[in-house]
């Protein structure tokens, strides 16, 4: 595979989760305790972030860019593309990045465009601005990902129902002398294994759409116009995918292992990401866990484990690895310093 090398400067994050959530140990009424604590043991996750009704992926978003660029004292008039990664737009139609180039008061003369990508969404959207400033089309570029899909999940899914949670991340990318070296990859046989299936061209909704159907073996329940997931599918791609992504990095980057500072994955699920860790053969500081208090942020994941790693640190790490794996399937992994790079720390919007 071809392993590209682009020289950036990754200046800030920050990520805005809602205040409120759910509180896993309060579904033992509606899935019995013995279920509810098997989950939280294989997970890791407590408790799920859920945005209050009208509050969208972009308010997220936008909110965690105002805080970042205020800390940053950051011109926004020098922003010269917008990114926008995430499944849960404002409309259909149109992209919900042009809306935020507006809300956020940037130029007109910029680059504005989505990507309606989840777990991968975040790395995604480095490697893009990486390439809008390699071809001398953006100085500055600004990242927005986030998901509110929380409310796409039946509340008769149980196993959706103690995974997902809702948060939107930002991230301001600058040309810079740290090189960036990326890889990334797609499958779309897996797409039915992570899927909304009704609600676009494809299948549109309908009344038959909406209809609940029941699992008789466990009592879980969806429509059509739910998220789906194939737990067993997801986490056999993980583990396929992802320790290859790893190793190429991080052959492409020269670096060896035990020179890694970090390994910043995809906050699916506490399982996976162990399992990914143990296969990688790193240690445990070194492949941080970080979703107990906030769920799968899908796109919003790598910048929680970011901020709530390092941003009380004085010194950012030289070597770490990010990888985004999920819907699509799709996959994309970038080796790089974050020298200079500034964290926030996590910002909760009532």
């Amino acid at each position: 595979m071809n392993t590209p090398t682009f020289h950036l400067q990754i200046r800030g994050v920050s990520l805005a989760v809602p205040a409120q959530g759910v509180a896993m140990a309060d579904l033992g009424k509606e899935f019995g305790d013995n279920e509810v604590q098997r989950i939280i043991k294989a997970t890791g996750i407590t408790r799920v972030r859920v945005a209050p009704d009208g509050v969208c992926a972009s308010d997220l978003c936008q909110h965690a860019a105002e805080k970042l660029l205020e800390a940053l004292d950051f011109d926004r008039q020098q922003i010269g593309a917008l990114i926008f990664a995430s499944h849960s737009p404002d409309h259909p139609m149109p992209a919900t990045s042009c809306i935020l180039q507006h809300r956020l008061g940037l130029r007109n003369d910029l680059a504005a465009f989505d990507i309606p990508y989840g777990c991968s969404g975040f790395v995604y959207s480095l490697i893009q601005a990486g390439m809008l400033i390699h071809a001398g089309l953006a100085e500055h570029v600004l990242i927005l990902a986030g998901d509110t899909m929380v409310r796409k999940v039946n509340p008769l899914d149980r196993a959706l129902r103690m995974v997902l949670g809702d948060g939107g991340g930002a991230a301001l990318v600058s040309r810079g002398d740290n090189p960036a070296v990326v890889r990334f990859g797609t499958d779309g046989s897996g797409a039915p294994s992570l899927t909304i299936p009704a609600g676009g061209f494809r299948q549109p909704h309908s009344p038959a759409t909406a209809q609940v159907v029941i699992n008789p073996e466990d009592g879980s329940g969806r429509s059509l116009d739910n998220l789906y997931m194939d737990g067993t599918a997801i986490l056999r791609f993980a583990l396929d995918r992802v320790p290859p992504l790893a190793e190429g990095l991080l052959a492409a980057a020269g670096w060896d292992k035990d020179e890694l500072d970090y390994a910043f994955l995809h906050q699916a699920n506490g399982f996976i990401i162990d399992y990914l860790r143990k296969k990688l053969k790193l240690p445990k500081e070194k492949v941080p866990i970080h979703l107990g208090d906030y769920g799968n942020l899908s796109p919003a994941s790598i910048p929680l484990v970011l901020c709530k790693e390092l941003h009380d640190k004085t010194a950012m790490p030289k070597k770490v690895l990010l990888a985004g794996f999920g819907v699509g399937f799709s996959w994309a992994g970038m080796a790089t310093s974050l020298e200079g790079c500034r964290m926030l720390p996590i910002i909760e919007m009532a």
